[in-house]
């Protein structure tokens, strides 16, 4: 329980609300004696495919695979340049650089996400990320990919449930990526993640990638990256109640909301429909005032500071100033109303409101 009243992640209390589901598609995924690529990894594909509009989904080992898998099935690798905002969680860039492509890190805009590109530099892809679950401006992302040709990946990892007018994310990509980690919205009782895309040829290269690229006419080698039958049968279930499950997320965003002024969360504009993957507010006494929190029993985290690198400073001013200040606080959708309320106080008694 690590102390607190109300931990950071309720991965606990998921359990708790479809025990009997999970039990039962464990013993059945463990029964039919496939430990991978079987019934519930299939089911898990298609279903993924059809929600989001897809004509491929393809499971894989986790969404920094994903990424990955994403780049070199578009052809991207050694040589290239990869557009990445330079805010997010280092898997993003990480995968860029285990493609061997050279990163150019954009600074963000007010929302945490991807800003404006500098004039005159094309890169060979762009790889963006809905940041804390809030969809970046994918008219704008959508025409720069389209007058210069090149590859759009979208990194869904936090905004699987998140909108962009009547798209929804995990469409927005020439190969988009969702992720199953413990802390997202879908989360697996391990990792995990979805490479979805409408090029069969993009398809074909990351299933082939996924298992170790044997007899492959694209690459020399692959990775070993499937996730487990009873982990895409935890999945199965979470997907047939995920609308249910971030009406809730919902709920308790807006009862946030609802509580403390709209100024000290970073939110989307009138366009996005968020995921509520992470509720990030701004504060500039930020260290003191997780300690005030943690004081009182709630477990806050810091994001997504690590990932600036102290050589670029002064470089990326939005970025920095986000991460000077930004604290996340609890939200999933087994939060209580009276445990919402409670946050609240706390915060604004910390602030002397």
């Amino acid at each position: 329980m690590n102390g607190y009243k109300i931990k950071f992640n309720g991965l606990d209390r998921l359990y708790r609300r479809y025990d009997t589901e999970f039990d039962a598609m464990a013993k059945k995924a463990w029964q039919s004696g496939r430990a991978i690529l079987g019934e519930q990894n299939i089911k898990l594909e298609q279903n993924m495919a059809k929600k989001y509009g897809r004509r491929y989904a393809i499971a894989v080992g986790s969404a920094t695979d994903g990424v990955y898998f994403a780049l070199r099935a578009t052809g991207i690798g050694r040589g290239n340049k990869v557009f990445c905002p330079v805010l997010s969680y280092v898997a993003t860039s990480g995968a860029i650089r285990r493609a061997g492509s050279e990163i150019r890190f954009i600074d963000t805009d007010g929302s945490g996400n991807i800003g404006i590109f500098p004039f005159g530099d094309i890169p060979d892809a762009l790889l963006y990320v809905n940041l804390y679950g809030n969809t970046a401006d994918y008219d704008r992302i959508r025409s720069f990919c389209e007058a210069n040709k090149i590859v759009l990946i979208e990194d869904a990892a936090q905004s699987q449930g998140a909108w962009y007018r009547d798209i929804p994310s995990g469409a927005m990509g020439d190969v988009s990526v969702f992720s199953f980690d413990p802390m997202k919205n879908m989360p697996s009782f391990g990792s995990g993640g979805m490479v979805l895309t409408d090029d069969e040829q993009v398809c074909r290269r990351v299933m082939s990638l996924r298992r170790h690229a044997v007899n492959s006419a694209d690459f020399d080698h692959g990775y070993n990256s499937v996730i487990s039958e009873d982990h895409a049968g935890q999945l199965n279930v979470l997907l047939d109640h995920y609308d249910e499950l971030q009406m809730d997320r919902e709920r308790v965003a807006l009862r946030y909301y609802a509580n403390l002024p709209d100024k000290i969360f970073i939110r989307g504009d009138e366009k996005n429909k968020s995921s509520h993957h992470k509720l990030v507010m701004l504060s500039e006494r930020r260290d003191e005032l997780k300690e005030h929190l943690e004081q009182q029993g709630i477990e806050t985290k810091i994001h997504y500071a690590e990932t600036l690198d102290p050589a670029n400073l002064g470089f990326y001013p939005v970025a920095e100033n986000i991460c000077r200040g930004a604290l996340s606080v609890p939200i999933y959708p087994f939060l209580g109303d009276d445990e919402i309320d409670y946050i609240c106080d706390k915060i604004e008694d910390f602030h002397g409101v």
